[in-house]
């Protein structure tokens, strides 16, 4: 009934910042230092091969790297040893009402196979945003502001996302968003966002956004493939269900740019095991990461947007890293 009640109200409606101090000299024994250049640009970069398995293994020899078509100077590299920020973006409204237990324990599990000096924020969201928790790396501090995630109300995911990237804008090393959500915005207020200014906050802020999408299980149940209920299914012929499938292919499109402009990576599970598997993913593909930086020879500060494109020596790898950066203009 939650659901039902969800589909009603779905018709109305960069990773480069210039250090404030001077850089120190890194010390040669402290592989996760992160400290850059003025001028240095940092581009986390990930590595699968055709079937999508991650490729460990290369040196900073079998990468080549351009920025708006021209070759640039790999200065530094490493391997997953730059400690990540990351934000859990969770979508708390109706909608998710019967798996949110779900969602607490697979993030659990996402947390425990993080590092050490790993940190993450809890923002959740429904018809508002909030902060759960703010940088932490204590597991038994994570876990029990989980159990802080209620399930009501509309979905205001455009604004939840910029929030988001702004939070990490003001961070230093690398940066992703994990987020959960079917993707169909439902909030009208009067600070609502679009599509395109949370994605325009996200490219600035230079963030990988991996994203567990709830659309394939929900588009199932819509079409009477599936139903987590007693009752049954809705019909899938109902103008209403058939509008609100129209909503929901939309919504996947946009996670999908979402998650390819910024080198991440998009899961649909349809169910625990599917979820769980989704999270140990992402985490070891967050211990796994390339870490490649570069100074650029393009020395304008124009505060352009400049593209990245990021390749390995072998045909048969697949080198994903976000779409580009903005240069800094003064």
């Amino acid at each position: 009934m939650l659901l039902l009640l969800a589909l009603g109200t779905a018709w109305a409606q960069s990773g480069r910042r210039l250090p404030t101090e001077k850089p120190k000299e890194p010390k040669e024994s402290d592989e996760t230092a992160v400290t850059l250049e003025t001028t240095e640009v940092i581009v986390p970069v990930t590595v699968r091969d055709r079937y999508g398995h991650l490729i460990r293994g290369l040196s900073r020899y079998d990468f080549t790297l351009y920025e708006d078509g021209v070759r640039q100077e790999i200065t530094d590299f490493a391997v997953g040893t730059v400690p990540v920020n990351v934000v859990l973006l969770i979508d708390v409204s109706g909608s998710v009402a019967t798996e949110i237990n779900d969602i607490r324990l697979a993030a659990l599990a996402f947390l425990r196979a993080l590092g050490p000096k790993d940190r993450v924020a809890i923002i959740r969201f429904n018809h508002k945003v909030e902060e759960v928790l703010d940088w932490e790396t204590d597991k038994q501090r994570l876990q029990r502001a989980l159990f802080q995630l209620p399930a009501v109300g509309n979905t205001a995911f455009y604004k939840a996302l910029y929030v988001a990237a702004n939070k990490l804008k003001t961070v230093e090393g690398r940066r992703a968003i994990l987020l959960f959500t079917d993707g169909v915005d439902t909030y009208d207020g009067p600070d609502q966002k679009t599509f395109e200014e949370a994605v325009e906050a996200v490219r600035r802020a230079e963030v990988i956004v991996y994203v567990i999408s709830k659309t394939k299980a929900i588009r199932a149940f819509l079409k009477g493939e599936r139903s987590p209920f007693i009752f049954r299914p809705l019909d899938p012929n109902d103008v209403y269900v058939r509008l609100y499938l129209q909503v929901l292919d939309q919504a996947e499109e946009q996670l999908i740019e979402l998650a390819e402009k910024t080198g991440g990576r998009i899961y649909f599970p349809l169910d625990q095991s599917e979820l769980r598997d989704a999270y140990a993913q992402i985490a070891e593909e967050l211990s796994t990461q390339y870490i490649l930086r570069y100074v650029p020879k393009n020395t304008a500060r124009d505060g352009r947007f400049r593209r990245i494109r990021v390749m390995t020596g072998n045909p048969a790898y697949i080198a994903i890293a976000r779409e580009g950066y903005y240069a800094p203009n003064q």
